[in-house]
């Protein structure tokens, strides 16, 4: 599937949904994976992924993003998205390579993944999220689409930030 926003040069293997209807709270689980091939260096790349205080520069959803003690492998930070605050760790963490981390609230647990393959003429980007939350936290202050749209949304942010065209402001 091809981001309406996005153009060309992001591409979504898979979106997947699940949505409980029995209980007094029901959730929902989301995962994506998209892929797109980055004109920069993994280098590069990756020093977009762990800047973490920068995220809210070109990751539509992040408002605020702190790291005290910086972003290593099982550092913890917060990160401020949908409206909620999550408390984060980083689970992966090799450098040039991959990125992860798992991020948790009352109302939402999330896993973001992103993997750098050098590849010509720069970087294979592979990103993977899933979202465990409850359906209504989210959707108050996101409709579905909005959600899955970020998600692509931040990958061509990501490649047009590390091959320095991002838009003009």
């Amino acid at each position: 599937m091809l981001h309406p926003r996005a153009g060309h040069g992001v591409s979504w293997a898979r979106r997947d949904t699940y949505r409980s209807t029995g209980g007094a709270h029901p959730r929902a689980e989301s995962s994506m994976h998209g892929e797109t091939v980055i004109e920069a260096s993994p280098e590069q790349v990756y020093a977009h992924l762990v800047g973490v205080a920068r995220w809210p520069d070109w990751v539509p959803e992040v408002r605020r993003a702190h790291a005290p003690g910086g972003i290593r492998l099982g550092a913890a930070f917060e990160v401020d998205m949908y409206g909620l605050r999550l408390e984060a760790v980083v689970t992966e963490y090799e450098p040039n390579t991959r990125f992860g981390w798992i991020g948790s609230s009352v109302d939402l647990s999330l896993y973001q993944a992103w993997i750098l393959v050098p590849v010509a003429p720069g970087t294979q980007v592979i990103a993977k999220k899933v979202e465990r939350e409850l359906t209504t936290a989210l959707m108050r202050n996101s409709p579905a689409d909005e959600i899955y749209y970020a998600h692509q949304d931040t990958l061509l942010r990501l490649k047009q930030r590390a091959e320095g065209t991002e838009p003009s402001a």
